[in-house]
């Protein structure tokens, strides 16, 4: 089941890259004709924030999972940009029983109770979630630099992944930033992402907005 989960978000993220890859030359096109390219990077279209981001991948998630009509699916759910706390869980019995040291540790590891973006879990079960994936969309220069942020999302998944909260876990990358603004921090990025797929254990999904640009 865990790896039907994976690969049907796999396959959610493919459609949205292939979404904006055909929508954003568009916006320009019928919207902005005249628009020259320097001005077209700083613009963000489709995604404007990071919450947009995560809304596209749950919705084709969502398509996909309608389509597999098989009764082990019909009680899955994705859950949106939730604090993993007791006061969000106290009446799950999961929670109460299997969840509630872990979730002591993960406050202690992490020093705070943290926010995920996606969770998808059964309605019904007391076992983990499913999957846990935090969702990043570099629209602007991230203060500090964008490694520190990945890394601070890599290091809530491992161990959201090693104390058992989550079977599975996903960092997703949309950059519309650095690629045409900041070629050498990109170059970075490019290296920490295949540095985070060689360690294992984190699927990794990434596209960049260069779609945006085309028919410059």
């Amino acid at each position: 089941m865990v790896t039907q989960i994976e690969q049907i978000l796999v396959e959610a993220w493919k459609k949205f890259c292939n979404y904006y890859d055909t929508k954003a030359p568009q916006y320009r096109q019928n919207w902005r004709p005249k628009l020259t390219e320097e001005p077209a990077k700083k613009l963000s279209w489709i995604c404007w924030n990071e919450n947009d981001l995560i809304f596209h991948t749950g919705r084709f998630f969502y398509d996909i999972l309608k389509q597999n009509k098989g009764k082990e699916f019909s009680n899955i759910e994705i859950h949106l940009e939730k604090n993993i706390s007791p006061p969000n869980f106290n009446m799950y019995p999961f929670a109460m029983y299997q969840f509630a040291d872990r979730l002591e540790k993960l406050k202690t590891r992490l020093k705070k109770w943290p926010k995920v973006d996606i969770i998808v879990a059964f309605e019904d079960s007391n076992a983990s979630f499913l999957l846990c994936a935090e969702v990043k969309c570099f629209h602007c220069a991230q203060r500090g630099g964008p490694i520190p942020v990945i890394n601070a999302d890599i290091e809530k998944l491992k161990v959201i992944r090693d104390l058992g909260i989550a079977k599975s876990v996903v960092f997703i990358l949309f950059d519309d930033y650095y690629w045409c603004n900041d070629v050498a921090t990109f170059a970075e990025i490019q290296q920490k992402l295949e540095e985070i797929k060689q360690e294992g254990g984190i699927i990794v999904l990434f596209h960049t907005s260069k779609a945006k640009l085309e028919n410059y």
